[in-house]
């Protein structure tokens, strides 16, 4: 019936049936309204096959030719019906072109920033919106669930925090609660926020969270699999209106196909970071594997965490399983290079932790890592701001063994500088990887601890003499081989029977430790100089890449602050002195027994000109240190 009555519309429509039933009508009247029938011929081209399957009837219906000529307003109405009708139809079919070419947009991106951003800018010229936000659920905090925002326009991009601080937005979150907000979040239907007085529909919620920071008119949540992983926040108009409830219906089609491509693209850079992750801790432990040194390996396995992890400091603690504290053996990072030297090396004391004391001690008590990366919730004490924290427990047989913490991140700034991110968080993957390598850091650790014991002396906590004869072969062959000198230095305490006999075994105890320490301070840090306890009084040092002349001044600052520094020991001034003997390879010794004897040929000059003095062997001469000129007297000695 309804394409009987198109069919009958079209030939009654015609310039000579206008004016039969409307003779007295204008002529130019009658020319818009045969203008009108074109665009209305037009415009039923494009939906006489939707309106021919209706089964109710929508309009007026059209009188049959035979029961006469319509009138002509009603003409008009059914006219314009079409008119509007192609004009809805329209509209739909943009929307959906426009959806279709956004959804295949938004799934080219496989970086999330990019992403919102894209996602964003439609939401904002679909609407004329002001502003735009997504926050996402992240896992920042591991307590509660909170959506932070993780890209934002429109917007101002510092606000402050309940706390005082001022603090980017992109820090900003809210918790999820049961109330009524989130119910109507749970829904998954975009709502408005805002009243017809532009007042929050949810003031409870706004002022608790501080939500008009976001400035929003409209909420849309992103939900995948019955799921809240975030929500868009959109701003009012450009002209301060309102976006009516009868438009939502697009950005709700649209957040749905968008939070797919965040889900995914979430979980690609997360199985990226994973990958990154798993392959680092090959890589690391491949390169501590064989490390021996416990010092060394601290600072190896702590160094590779600060680089990896992309932090500004760090340290690595030792449980003390006798005085029940944590003690900082050695720290890395953003921290001054005397500083940092002067720790590693034991030179210094650094504050200890009960366990149970501050985050280290939680993390150490728990035996569970630990992150805040809520700056209001991490005490201030330092001159530096401390953004966020991470610390893990160093676990061997479930017995604690120490902790790794880390501190603040890192970003290359434009020059490819490491400067402060005040952004960067510790995430779930940053725990995850600490985790692996303080596994590694346990079981090496373990290993080192038993094969460092079985090399150093007990006494002084230097190298023994097992491991110096085995390192002076090595370092020897190793300059030969490479052609740089290498040079040792021996030394013995002057006098030293008189302590024994004088003040008894206890004050030769205490002296062989001054001396010890004082020995170990001279060490450069920047070399691979190593001390060793060679027996009794005597002790040793061997300086790889080290010229005569370079050496002499590193030992001369030796003796010289010996000399200096008295040992106070049961109300006594003790006046420690030594004599110190070297050489150097390649010049004289053509095996690292030779040069050995060398050095103590060396030494035993000292002995017998006047004690407390530094002589180096040189092609049968034992020179003895000078300030100046020792370089000459040196090479006239191998002329």
């Amino acid at each position: 019936m309804k394409c009987l009555e198109m069919s009958t519309l079209t030939h009654s429509l015609s310039p000579e049936f206008l004016t039969s039933v409307a003779p007295t009508a204008p002529e130019h009247v009658l020319h818009e309204v045969e203008v009108d029938v074109e665009s209305l011929y037009a415009s039923t081209n494009l939906i006489e096959a939707r309106r021919c399957t209706e089964v109710t009837q929508e309009s007026t219906p059209v009188p049959h030719v035979e029961d006469g000529p319509p009138p002509l307003n009603e003409l008009m109405k059914e006219r314009d019906y079409f008119r509007q009708k192609a004009i809805q139809q329209d509209v739909e079919i943009f929307e959906m072109r426009a959806l279709l070419q956004s959804g295949k947009g938004l799934s080219n991106i496989l970086n999330l920033r990019p992403l919102l951003d894209t996602f964003m800018a439609v939401v904002r010229e679909k609407y004329s919106a002001t502003n735009t936000a997504v926050l996402l659920k992240d896992d920042l905090e591991n307590t509660e669930d909170f959506y932070r925002v993780k890209a934002f326009f429109g917007l101002e991009d510092r606000f402050i925090h309940p706390s005082g601080l001022e603090e980017s937005l992109h820090m900003f979150k809210f918790p999820k609660d049961n109330g009524l907000l989130w119910q109507l979040i749970q829904q998954g239907n975009a709502f408005s926020v805002r009243d017809m007085q532009n007042g929050p529909r949810f003031k409870h919620a706004w002022k608790k969270w501080n939500l008009d920071v976001l400035k929003s008119d409209v909420w849309c949540p992103l939900i995948k699999s019955g799921e809240v992983l975030g929500i868009l926040t959109v701003g009012p108009r450009d002209d301060g209106s309102q976006i009516p409830e009868s438009e939502y219906a697009f950005i709700q089609e649209l957040a749905s196909i968008a939070i797919t491509n965040i889900d995914s693209t979430l979980k690609y850079e997360k199985n990226e970071r994973i990958l990154k992750n798993i392959q680092t801790l090959y890589d690391i432990n491949q390169q501590i594997a064989n490390v021996n040194d416990f010092k060394k390996l601290c600072i190896e396995t702590l160094s590779k965490a600060v680089d990896v992890l992309m932090t500004q400091k760090g340290n690595l603690m030792i449980y003390n399983k006798i005085t029940k504290k944590l003690e900082i053996r050695v720290v890395w990072g953003n921290i001054p290079k005397n500083v940092r030297d002067e720790i590693n090396n034991g030179l210094v004391e650094t504050k200890t932790f009960d366990l149970g004391e501050g985050v280290a001690g939680q993390c150490a008590k728990t035996k569970k890592p630990i992150r805040v990366n809520d700056r209001t919730q991490i005490p201030q004490v330092g001159q530096h701001a401390v953004y966020c924290i991470a610390s893990v427990p160093i676990l061997y047989g479930n017995e604690l063994e120490g902790v790794i913490n880390m501190t603040n991140k890192v970003v290359f700034d434009e020059q490819g500088n490491k400067v402060l991110d005040p952004l960067g968080r510790f995430t779930e993957e940053d725990i995850g990887l600490l985790l692996g390598l303080a596994d590694q850091a346990a079981v090496n650790l373990n290993k080192t601890r038993l094969y460092s014991q079985s090399i150093t002396d007990r006494m002084t906590g230097l190298y023994n003499s097992r491991y110096f004869e085995q390192m002076l072969f090595e370092t020897f062959t190793e300059s030969v081989t490479g052609g740089k000198p290498m040079t040792i230095a021996i030394s013995d305490i002057d006098h030293f029977k008189k302590f024994n006999d004088s003040n008894g075994h206890a004050a030769g105890d205490e002296v062989l430790k001054h001396v010890s320490r004082l020995f170990s301070e001279c060490a450069r840090p920047d070399s691979d100089d190593m001390v060793f306890r060679y027996g009794g009084e005597e002790f040793c040092m061997l300086m790889p890449n080290t010229t005569p002349e370079e050496a002499m001044a590193v030992i001369e600052n030796y003796r010289a602050r010996l000399d200096a520094t008295p040992l106070e020991h049961m109300g006594n001034t003790l006046k420690v002195q030594v004599s110190v003997g070297l050489a150097t390879s390649i010049l004289d010794a053509t095996d690292s027994k030779q040069l050995f004897e060398f050095a103590d040929e060396a030494l035993y000059a000292c002995k017998h000109n006047g004690r407390n003095q530094v002589r180096h062997y040189a092609n049968g001469s034992k020179i003895r240190y000078q300030p100046s000129g020792l370089a000459e007297v040196i090479a006239q000695a191998y002329k």
